[in-house]
C-alpha cells in the first residue's frame, strides 16, 4: 500500500500545482478582456445608433427635402 500511497499523493501535489498555476496564470487574459470591452461597446454603440439612427435619418431627409422645395436659407433669430 504504501507505493499505492505515494503514487496518490504524488498525483494530488501535481494535480494542485497545475490547478493553482492555472488560476494565477495570466498569459493571454489581458487581450481576452481587452476584446471583451471592445465588443461589448460595439454592441452598445450599434444599439444607439440603430435606435437614435432612424430618428436623425428621418430629420436630415425632413431637412433636405425641405431645402430641395424651398431652397431660401432662413434667418435665425
Amino acid at each position: 500500500m504504501g507505493k499505492i500511497d505515494e503514487m496518490l499523493i504524488g498525483m494530488k501535489v501535481r494535480a494542485y500545482c497545475a490547478l493553482e498555476e492555472f488560476k494565477n496564470s495570466e498569459r493571454g487574459d489581458t487581450n481576452f478582456v481587452s476584446m471583451l470591452i471592445i465588443i461589448g461597446i460595439v454592441v452598445v454603440l450599434a444599439g444607439a445608433f440603430l435606435a437614435l439612427g432612424k430618428d436623425v435619418m428621418t430629420g436630415v431627409t425632413k431637412s433636405v427635402t425641405d431645402f430641395i422645395k424651398n431652397p431660401t436659407p432662413k434667418k435665425f433669430s
